[in-house]
């Protein structure tokens, strides 16, 4: 920004001085060549050229490609973004009757959702767990830690484990 600043000065400058040398020679020739003639497009040029640089340093920007989607629950905020009737109507409708949550594997992955600003998951520790899951319980498995990773409430999870809770004794342990 600061960089445009300095471009929009130049060009003022720059246009004032270019008036003041044409009116000063001007009245020794006797050819005069209007401002407008040479102002105007100077000013387009560094009309542009300023955009573009703002455009560059904007892409140039670390900041401007963090996720801006996933919204961080504040202390103010004391309503829950996601309503848990509505999130456990839309797994049995996607998993069956018998689809169920992992509310500590879950909840561990929301909280990691929330204090960091775009985590990557741990995969070797994710499919170490997958593997150790039983048949009936991998799916189940992987569905908490995308919950978790993708929606990030540690609240949600413990609504959705309360719930749709995945019981240890018949999955075996997860």
């Amino acid at each position: 920004m600061e960089l445009s600043r300095v471009l929009y000065i130049w060009s003022v400058l720059s246009i004032v001085l270019f008036e003041c040398v044409s009116r000063g020679s001007s009245q020794d020739s006797a050819f005069e060549l209007p401002v407008q003639l040479v102002g105007f497009p100077f000013i387009i040029m560094a009309v542009r050229v300023t955009n573009f640089i703002k455009k560059l340093s904007y892409a140039l920007t670390p900041a401007t490609y963090r996720a801006r989607n996933r919204r961080e629950l504040t202390l103010e905020q004391s309503v829950e973004p996601f309503d848990a009737q509505e999130v456990e109507k839309y797994i049995v409708g996607e998993f069956g009757a018998r689809a169920c949550v992992f509310e500590r594997v879950c909840a561990h992955y929301a909280a990691r959702a929330q204090t960091h600003p775009r985590p990557q998951l741990d995969w070797p520790d994710v499919f170490s767990q997958y593997k150790r899951s039983p048949d009936q319980a991998k799916e189940y498995y992987l569905l908490s830690v995308f919950l978790g990773d993708i929606v990030g409430s540690p609240q949600l999870c413990h609504h959705l484990g309360k719930r749709r809770s995945c019981d240890a004794m018949l999955l075996g342990g997860a």
